[in-house]
């Protein structure tokens, strides 16, 4: 598996090259500024919370941040007109919930990626 840091992911996401040769061409992984706002406060919280209208770039990118901090994969995909969100841990559906649990469970989850940087 390669190695790379959070700086490469950035540079990726920046539409440069990442400088350890893990993008590429047919994956979107450029964020727009709203998006990078998102990605940003994801970081910070330790897991990524988007709705289905969101591009894929967004989610791309975060699973690159978090193979370079070592963390685990937290994604809350929310379906606001349902009040509904699914939640994707490390690529794979873990399951789908009412929003306002999901957003609790996954910051409880979310809790061990900052515990296993400390």
């Amino acid at each position: 598996m390669k190695t790379f840091n959070l700086d490469h992911v950035n540079r990726l996401s920046k539409g440069k090259r990442s400088g350890a040769n893990i993008g590429s061409r047919s994956v979107g992984h450029y964020l727009r500024p709203h998006e990078r706002s998102l990605y940003e406060k994801s970081l910070k919280k330790g897991y990524l919370e988007i709705t289905t209208k969101h591009r894929d770039n967004l989610w791309h990118i975060w699973e690159k941040a978090c193979i370079a901090q070592g963390w685990q994969s937290f994604i809350l995909v929310k379906e606001a007109a349902e009040k509904q969100a699914s939640l994707y841990i490390d690529g794979k559906l873990e399951g789908e919930y009412e929003l306002d649990f999901a957003k609790q469970y996954v910051q409880q989850k979310a809790k061990h990626n900052f515990s296993s940087v400390r």
